[in-house]
C-alpha cells in the first residue's frame, strides 16, 4: 500500500510540475485588436439590460453613462486569449417590487457585437478589477442620459 502511495504521489507531482504556468505580466495585443462594431445605440443596449434585471422598469432612473471605450477582457489566461469590445459605466438606480428603494449604484458593461457580454455591480471592490493590474475606469460616467 505504501508504493502505491508513493507512486501516486509521485506521479502527482511530477504532472504538477509539467504544467506551463502562466505569465503573470500578460497583457493582448491592443494594437492588433478587432473590437467589433462600436455600440451607437449603447443606451438602449443599457436600459435593455435593467428592464431585464429590475422588477419594475417604470421606476428605473439612469443618471448618467460614460461613452463607449475599447477594452477587453480575460477569456482564459493560461491559453492568452481576450475577448475584446467596449466598456460602459452607468448610474442606475429603481424601485424593486418588494417596496423598497435601490439607490443608484455605478455598473460596468462589457459589449461586443451589439450584446452585454458581461456586467458588474461596481459597489463591490472585487468587481473593479477586470485582470490583473487592469482596473475599471468610469472617470467619464457623468454624462447625463436622456
Amino acid at each position: 500500500m505504501k508504493k502505491v502511495l508513493g507512486i501516486v504521489s509521485l506521479a502527482f507531482i511530477i504532472s504538477a510540475c509539467s504544467s506551463t504556468p502562466s505569465d503573470p505580466n500578460w497583457r493582448p495585443d491592443m494594437h492588433n485588436a478587432d473590437f467589433g462594431k462600436y455600440p451607437t445605440h449603447y443606451p438602449q443596449l443599457i436600459k435593455a439590460w435593467g428592464d431585464d434585471h429590475f422588477d419594475d422598469s417604470a421606476t428605473i432612473s439612469y443618471l448618467s453613462m460614460s461613452s463607449p471605450r475599447e477594452e477587453y477582457i480575460v477569456k482564459d489566461s493560461e491559453k492568452q486569449q481576450a475577448i475584446f469590445g467596449y466598456s460602459i459605466c452607468a448610474n442606475i438606480g429603481g424601485v424593486k417590487s418588494e417596496g423598497y428603494y435601490k439607490p443608484f449604484k455605478k455598473y460596468w458593461f462589457f459589449i461586443r457585437n451589439g450584446k452585454v457580454v458581461e456586467q458588474r455591480d461596481l459597489e463591490y471592490s472585487y468587481n473593479k478589477v477586470i485582470y490583473r493590474d487592469h482596473k475599471i475606469n468610469c472617470d467619464d460616467a457623468n454624462g447625463l442620459v436622456n
